[in-house]
Order: C-alpha cells, then structure tokens, then sequence
C-alpha cells in the first residue's frame, strides 16, 4: 500500500525539484522584462538561485550517473554505491530542520507570493517586491530598501538556511577549529578529514535556529500594532527579505553538499574509468575517516560529518540536551508563525477602513491553512525518507 502513496510523491517532487532552476530563471526574465519597476534584488536573488540550483543538478546527476556504472562494473568489495548512499544521508539536513525550518519557509514562500499577487485588493507590483501602501497610510510596502534592516533580514534568513546542511556546519567545523590527521596529509582535500570541533557543530545548529527568531518578531510585532490590517502590515516586506535569504541559503547549501559528496568520492577513486581497478583501500580510508562508532563496534558502523548528534562525545556533554531543547523550540516558533500569517492574512484580506461590514475571506483563510497542514505533513514524512530523493530507486 505504501508504494501506491510513495511513488506519485516522488514523482511530484522529483518533478519539482527539477524545475526549480527553470522557476528561478523564469522569474528572473519576467522580472527583467517587466515594464513595471523591477527589483534588482529580485534579479541579482533569482540569476544566483538559477545557477547554484542548475549546478547542483549537473554535480548531482553525473555523480549518479558514475557511481552506478563504476558499481556495476567494479569488484571491489567496498561499494561505492554504499559509500554514496552513506554520504547523501551524512549531507542531508536533520529531520527537525525538514520538518520544522524547511517546511515553514515553504509556506511563508507561498503565502507571501499569493499576497504579493493579489494587486487588486492591495495594489502594487510584484516585479518590485511591492506589495501596495501600508494600512493607514503609513507609506509604501516594498521588500529590499536601501536600509540596514533589510541587510539584517536577508543574512539571517540565508544563514538560518545555510547553516542548516550538515555540509556547511560540516566544514565549517574542521577549517577553523578542526585537528588534521596523519594519514591523509597528502590529500588535496586533507582539510575535509579533519576531526571536526564539537561545539562549532553546536554553535552551527543553535544559530541556524536562533536566525529563524525574527519571521516569529515581526509576526507578534506587527499584529499588536495592525491586527485589524495586517495584511498590509509591513511584516509582509520583512518576512519575503527573510524568505529570500532562505532560498539564496538553500541553493548554496545544496551545492556545497554535492560538490563535498563528488569531492569525497573522488578521494576514494572514484572516476570514469573506476572499473578498471580496484579501490578497496580507498574506500576504506574515507569511511574510516567518517566512522564514529567505538573501536570495538563490529559491523555496526556509526558516521558523521556535520550533525553534533552523531558524535558519541556530544551525547555525553551535559550542554547539549539545552542547545537542543533551545533550537525545537525556536523552530516550533517559526511554524507557528508560518501558519498564523496565513491566517491572520486571510482574517484581514477584505478589511478597509472606511467600511467596517467587511467580512473575512473564509475561502482563503482555510486555503492557507491547508497549505500550512499539507506542506508540514509531506515535509515529516519526507524528513524520515531520503534527502535529496533517489530517482534511481
């Protein structure tokens, strides 16, 4: 019963996946071409997003592509289907941040894009990120000024995304406070098999966590001020810097885990023409460099790159219960805040404040919470699957 539910998803989302370089230069090109005021933002974010995204496919795909001629011609012991597999799921990010961070940054997308749309009800240009006058006449409502705050908003949500990847914090763990190792000096690449720092780890996931706060901010913010207008609150200029830093982080962060699965397969011998030889003990060394199981554990090996979890002496230090607990809950926030800005768009859609008899737009505001229910469910679900999807299975 569960294929007939799996394969269909996989196909949407596959699908999807595929498309998103063509989305990101699509939008690039209409808002190029837009006789209305155009965002540079808006292009510099989509032309970047278009390319990290279509450079992750090619690593991506070619990486499959090798692998799985080099496995079925190779008689090697070692595999290097294995050893892909094994990094794919080192290099996804954690459940709790598919499910929670990613999933919410989804709907936010979404929702604010359908406001963004509506210039009917609010006016404005969407190819500028203007989403029409604030309510009262406060002035303008437009995403990326020429103001520090908008700086603030955009770096936070690209490092919430960023830091995210096990890659990111994977790296970042063994290039500023991680000690090199004997056996691989020789390596090109000798900085990735370093022994990562722990509490860099750490300090990666909390701030990635604590990069979420201000979406949940400028959601409690605007609505004690404007809560009978809030969809023409400036928390909808705000929340889309925010969510666009996000999609600028996931690009990277996605092609900086594909480049590092290429680079450690690479290290193992991995090429076109692998076949020809064997590269047992190859494949040896960078699964030895990526074992954190004890010594005397036989045959059920444990690994890791970039998620302090997998690491016996995390489990064993008394802060890390605290940094966990401290990151659910910031993440909880921001998918409480993805599901309420829906719902506090949808109560105030039709408000004008000369005419008090306008009603809330029920439609729409069980729409956006459905949108929030089916994103975080198959977001879950897929949070204990594989990440990215194997379109090979």
């Amino acid at each position: 019963m569960d294929c007939f539910i799996i394969a269909p998803v996989k196909i949407i989302c596959g699908a999807l996946l595929l498309a998103a370089p063509i989305i990101s230069l699509g939008i690039f090109v209409a808002s190029v071409a837009a006789d209305a005021p155009r965002s540079l933002a808006l292009n510099v974010i989509s032309a970047i997003t278009a390319v990290c995204l279509s450079l992750a496919y090619i690593i991506f795909f070619n990486t499959n592509a090798i692998v799985k001629k080099a496995s079925s011609t190779s008689q090697c012991e070692q595999s290097f289907e294995n050893l892909y597999q094994t990094l794919k799921r080192l290099m996804r990010p954690s459940p709790v941040n598919i499910a929670l961070m990613h999933s919410s940054a989804i709907v936010l997308l979404v929702t604010l894009g359908i406001r963004l749309d509506a210039t009917e009800n609010f006016g404005g240009y969407p190819a500028n990120l203007d989403f029409g006058l604030k309510g009262y006449g406060d002035g303008e409502n437009i995403a990326f000024t020429k103001s520090s705050s908008t700086v603030g908003h955009f770096v936070q949500g690209v490092l919430a995304s960023l830091l995210s990847y096990p890659a990111v914090a994977g790296l970042i763990a063994r290039v500023v406070g991680g000690n090199s190792r004997r056996d691989v000096v020789g390596s090109s690449c000798a900085f990735l098999f370093r022994t990562p720092r722990i509490s860099l780890l750490l300090l990666c996931e909390l701030a990635s966590a604590c990069m979420t706060i201000y979406p949940f901010y400028s959601l409690v913010k605007r609505f004690m001020r404007d809560s009978t207008d809030f969809a023409r609150t400036s928390h909808m200029n705000n929340t889309t810097e925010w969510v666009l830093g996000y999609i600028i982080g996931v690009s990277l962060g996605w092609l900086v885990s594909v480049w590092l699965v290429r680079t450690f397969l690479r290290e193992a011998g991995l090429s076109k023409n692998a076949e020809h030889e064997s590269y047992d003990s190859k494949i040896r060394r960078v699964t030895s460099i990526l074992s954190v199981s004890a010594l005397d554990t036989v045959g059920n090996e444990q690994y890791g790159f970039g998620v302090a979890s997998e690491y016996r002496e995390t489990n064993l230090s008394k802060f890390y219960w605290a940094f966990a607990v401290i990151s659910s809950i910031l993440l909880v926030l921001l998918s409480i805040t993805s599901f309420l800005t829906g719902i506090f768009i949808g109560f105030t859609w039709n408000y004008q404040e000369d005419d008090i008899t306008q009603k809330v737009d029920v439609d729409l505001t069980i729409a956006f919470a459905l949108l929030w229910v089916i994103v975080t469910f198959f977001m879950t679900w897929f949070a204990s699957k594989k990440w990215p999807f194997n379109f090979d299975e």
